[in-house]
């Protein structure tokens, strides 16, 4: 088999016990996809285990604030991980003395509650070496081979280059095969509906939509001939549509960082579709553009304060990682 195979032939039979193997498989798949590869054909690339308790925190942290989904069979004993997490939340909670549900990425918790936070990254990262590092490569008593190396309570372990670029060039059907079980699992130990869009933190009916039109003089101070994002033409004789480049079903949210001028016609077509990297890449830089030329006008309100943030932080592709998965 390849190592594709052999990853989906993990993820596809790995145990029921609780989501620990899905969370840990889809942390080092988007930390691939994340990767900026330069090491040459033939060499190793080393993951910190640290790097993947954050990526986990931050998937037990929405699927619970959200929907208090439980991750094993029994109630009374929830994995440690899953505890640890409900503990940061709580700290999160008393924080802002907000209980309202938030995205990981809005939430600001790494510096809200930076001591509960980094005193979680480290309980999580040593559960991960105690109960799933090692284990992950085991299915049905048997090791899978030439997947990774890991030695026994190491903070890192070792991935073949070649191994991460295969991951991170089938990363959408890698992170539908890691959500499909995710919610075969779920569907064991929860009995609330729609389990699979909550995995993905997908449910459309929990927000309802606010008109657009206080962004299109925002959007203007960069595109005031109204040129449509996905086609490039003028838009002629029709107002221009104000469109969500990551679909809105992704974030629930009105972000101008994320809104374009686009045709009727084109927003309809692109539907929820998952934008490329190519036009991400374009938002990025249309967001640069844009906070230069909004500033200049000497523009100073909450949105503009909300592009900036986002481009510092870089939370276009941050978002547009995290929907994949």
């Amino acid at each position: 088999m390849t190592f594709l195979e052999k990853w989906l032939y993990i993820i596809r039979n790995c145990s029921f016990d609780n989501s620990y193997k899905a969370a840990w498989a889809k942390a080092i798949t988007e930390i691939a996809v994340e990767y900026d590869f330069h090491e040459p054909i033939g060499s190793t690339i080393k993951i910190g285990l640290e790097d993947i308790a954050k990526k986990v925190i931050r998937y037990y942290f929405e699927q619970t604030i959200f929907f208090d989904l439980k991750q094993s069979p029994n109630p009374n004993k929830p994995p440690k991980i899953v505890s640890l997490v409900k503990e940061l939340i709580t700290e999160y909670q008393k924080a802002t003395q907000c209980a309202q549900p938030v995205k990981w990425f809005r939430s600001n918790i790494e510096l809200i509650c930076e001591t509960q936070y980094e005193k979680t990254v480290k309980q999580v990262k040593t559960a991960l070496k105690a109960d799933v590092s090692y284990r992950f490569l085991t299915v049905e008593g048997k090791t899978v081979d030439d997947i990774y190396n890991y030695e026994r309570n190491a903070d890192f372990l070792s991935i073949a280059t070649n191994n991460m670029k295969e991951l991170k060039g089938n990363s959408l059907i890698v992170f539908d095969a890691i959500n499909y079980r995710w919610s075969q699992m779920l569907e064991n130990f929860n009995h609330s509906p729609r389990i699979c869009k909550k995995v993905k933190i997908i449910d459309e009916d929990k927000v309802r939509r606010k008109p657009l039109t206080k962004f299109f003089q925002l959007i203007a101070a960069e595109n005031p001939d109204h040129i449509c994002f996905h086609c490039g033409n003028k838009i002629i004789d029709e107002t221009p549509a104000i469109d969500h480049v990551i679909p809105w079903s992704y974030l629930y949210s009105d972000d101008l960082w994320n809104l374009v001028y686009s045709h009727q016609t084109c927003n309809s077509s692109k539907s929820n579709v998952i934008p490329s990297e190519t036009t991400i890449q374009r938002l990025e830089e249309r967001n640069s553009k844009l906070l230069a030329m909004l500033m200049n006008q000497g523009q100073s309100n909450k949105h503009v304060s909300e592009l900036e943030m986002a481009i510092n932080n870089g939370l276009v592709r941050k978002f547009w990682i995290s929907c994949q998965g």
